[in-house]
């Protein structure tokens, strides 16, 4: 029968895309922990740092309880730890530094063309195969988050800032693609937020920063955070591919700003609601299988 081999097929892309939507929901906690942490007076480098680490100790936990070994071959390791120290590490801080410079929904609106850019990416490296329902979900997806988020007036260098995070961050989901071929998405997760550990407590010690106890519970919270979105994304993009990953994870700006009209007290407007409606629309098409 022709729709035998589809079942497992089309079960496996909706727990793919589940995965991305859990990683997105958690990377959009993310923002609001940040915001009520710098109000204790954290710098970014060791606030990264922290979250990075706890993240690992999380993660080390989770695998020791279960009894799974972390152990991967020295090659692998090493690429695991440039991906999270020199990628996704130098991404963080590209976008946190943005966030200094220009307005946060600025930042974000820029930051957020990266599945335009891992799928553009993804498509000159062959990667992922050209799927014309994957470059429809993109263009919802796109035209929600412009409408989630204004364009407020801002200087040039917050938004070059956020650029480079963007195109990072490609880099870094299609490097990742590559490497969970050999590797539990679980285990890749640990290895790569230790990487990004090591690399912002070098930038902390380079620049002298400071995080006051004060910061600790909330980088406790972004650590948590961080553990289950690593973790579930990096099972996504073992199952789905980074493309559709990454444009799933248009959630997050979505649960950021739902999140801060609970929590912070801003606006939900009419336009969000039709923005947020446009990217949860997408999800459908990323959840078809392929023929």
């Amino acid at each position: 029968m022709r729709n035998t081999p589809s079942g497992p097929r089309r079960s496996s892309n909706v727990t793919g895309i589940a995965l991305a939507g859990t990683a997105a929901v958690a990377f959009g906690t993310l923002a609001i922990s940040a915001k009520y942490a710098y109000e204790t007076g954290a710098q970014a480098a060791p606030l990264l740092a922290a979250r990075f680490a706890l993240a690992t100790v999380l993660l080390a936990a989770y695998h020791k309880i279960l009894r799974r070994p972390v152990g991967v071959p020295g090659p692998l390791l090493l690429k695991l730890l440039v991906a999270g120290g020199l990628l996704y590490g130098f991404e963080a801080s590209l976008f946190f530094a943005a966030l200094e410079r220009a307005p946060a929904a600025l930042v974000t609106l820029i930051f957020y063309s990266y599945p335009l850019w891992t799928t553009v990416l993804g498509f000159l490296t062959r990667l992922e195969p050209f799927r014309g329902r994957l470059v429809v979900a993109l263009l919802l997806g796109s035209t929600g988050i412009a409408l989630v988020f204004s364009l407020p007036a801002a200087g040039l260098a917050g938004p070059l800032l956020a650029a480079g995070a963007a195109v990072t961050v490609a880099v870094y989901l299609l490097f990742m693609q590559v490497l969970l071929e050999g590797v539990a998405p679980s285990v890749a997760a640990m290895w790569t937020s230790a990487g990004a550990a090591l690399a912002l407590l070098l930038a902390t010690l380079v620049t002298h920063q400071e995080m006051p106890a004060a910061a600790w519970p909330w980088a406790f919270a972004l650590a948590i955070a961080s553990a289950v979105a690593f973790a579930a994304l990096y099972e996504a993009i073992a199952r789905i591919g980074s493309s559709r990953a990454a444009v799933a994870a248009m959630l997050e700006p979505v649960t950021t700003v739902i999140l801060a009209a609970l929590f912070l007290g801003e606006a939900l407007t009419l336009r969000i609601a039709v923005g947020a409606a446009f990217v949860i629309s997408a999800l459908p098409l990323l959840a078809a299988p392929r023929r």
